[in-house]
């Protein structure tokens, strides 16, 4: 794989880090004094900051790169824009989680998270914008700098909020460690934006970034949402304890996201030159190879390791995250399919937004069907379907509308036997060996 530092490079070496300080985090938490229901609270009180504002965010964030370049081009200031819009929306989620605090306190939050509802609203105001961070540098191509940013922030991350369970403090100090950092990001970006002159208001570019990012905020709304989904299923069937086992497993291999995402939002610019149609689709079958050369082996591995390293790495009561982690690990087969950017780089989303939605109508329904056949493991089979059946949708959704067959841009014979391989060895794992 070519390591030299770019804009993707650095920016997937980020999320990187931000994915393993949380992980560390969790890692340091089940070595204190902390209860497996404290853990939840903290999973808890992520869940719904990210529940809250992942869709839009996603969506705002995607349309932003894809305009920024030109839209300087008119002199407008298209981060400061942005942050405008992004604080806008915080704060309007902000005003209807107050309003709605009663009925999200007894439901959503439950007993032990409600009394942490003001510091959660603090929390959005301030970390929610502040993602435009790493963006700034990213659209200043200073991949440098992005670096630099992920160390200090993360490693400030890691310290002020593992460091009070280690001294003997519970779990309401780690909150505010994560409050702080976001407070220490958020003033930061106001910072740079004054720096760089980054002031103009622009309501054209307003009016364009919201146009091109709605179609995405409900694509990502729909198609996003699943990780959300099943935590909400899994705290309406199960307690604290259980969601803290589910939330531990349920993760994804971070480079297949992190790399697949990457590489799908950089090419995205590329298909405005419709003569270079057929060049852009063999590199989306070349990168996909080449992805699925590294990415499925690592999977494997992990898969074979997962039961022996989740009682050492956290503790016994988290054995059961192992089954949970080695089920998402199949999502591989599906998050390295990309007719989705072929669709978006022609500016066909209609149908997304379709697709997106019978993924979620399939996920719910397969998570409530399959949690009564399996418990929690249910809900992650429900998922790893649901997101299979939207890339298949959305490839047949490519051959009928463009005529695009899927070998154009996939190498389908080796992306099976890849497949194939993987879910025996799944098989062997979990009905077998464990």
């Amino acid at each position: 794989m070519n390591l030299k530092l770019t804009s993707i490079s650095s920016l997937q070496l980020f999320q990187l880090m931000r994915f393993g300080t949380f992980i560390l985090i969790g890692i340091i938490f089940t070595k204190t004094q902390l209860s497996t229901e404290a853990i939840g609270e903290y999973e808890q009180f992520l869940f719904l900051a990210g529940g809250v504002s992942f869709f839009w965010l996603n969506g705002l964030i995607r349309s932003l790169l894809s305009i920024a370049n030109e839209s300087r081009e008119d002199h407008a200031s298209p981060i400061f824009n942005a942050f405008l819009l992004i604080s806008a929306l915080s704060v309007l989620v902000i005003i209807a989680l107050a309003l709605g605090s009663r009925l999200l306190g007894e439901q959503l939050l439950g007993e032990a998270t409600g009394p942490y509802l003001p510091l959660l609203l603090a929390y959005l105001f301030f970390s929610v914008p502040a993602n435009l961070v790493e963006y700034f540098f990213l659209l200043k191509k200073q991949p440098g700098r992005i670096l630099r940013y992920g160390v200090i922030s993360f490693l400030l991350m890691l310290i002020l909020v593992s460091l009070p369970p280690v001294i003997g403090f519970d779990i309401q100090w780690s909150l505010y460690g994560l409050l702080g950092v976001a407070v220490g990001r958020y003033g930061y970006l106001l910072v740079l934006l004054l720096r760089a002159g980054e002031n103009r208001y622009s309501a054209s570019f307003m009016q364009k970034h919201w146009q091109v990012a709605l179609p995405l905020i409900f694509s990502a709304l729909l198609s996003g949402s699943a990780q959300y989904v099943d935590g909400f299923i899994v705290t309406s069937y199960f307690d604290e304890a259980t969601f803290a086992v589910f939330r531990y497993g349920a993760r994804e291999l971070p480079l297949v996201v992190l790399l697949a995402n990457a590489f799908s939002n950089a090419l995205l610019p590329e298909f405005s030159d419709k003569g270079r149609l057929v060049e852009n689709l063999s590199r989306i079958k070349s990168e996909s190879l080449r992805l699925s050369n590294v990415l499925f082996p690592l999977s494997a591995v992990m898969l074979l390791c997962s039961h022996a390293l989740f009682p050492v790495v956290f503790n016994a009561g988290f054995a059961a995250s192992a089954t949970i982690f080695n089920v998402y690990l199949l999502l591989i087969i599906s998050r390295l399919l990309f007719p989705q950017t072929i669709l978006i780089g022609l500016q066909k989303t209609r149908m997304i937004a379709w697709a997106s939605a019978g993924e979620l109508l399939l996920n719910v329904c397969l998570s409530l069907w399959f949690v009564q056949l399996w418990g929690i493991v249910g809900v992650a089979y429900a998922t790893v379907v649901a997101y299979l059946f939207e890339k298949l949708f959305l490839a047949v959704v490519v051959r009928q509308s463009l005529n695009i067959g899927i070998t154009k841009y996939q190498n389908c014979f080796r992306h099976l036997i890849y497949s194939l391989l993987l879910l025996a060895l799944f098989i062997i794992v979990e009905f077998v060996m464990y």
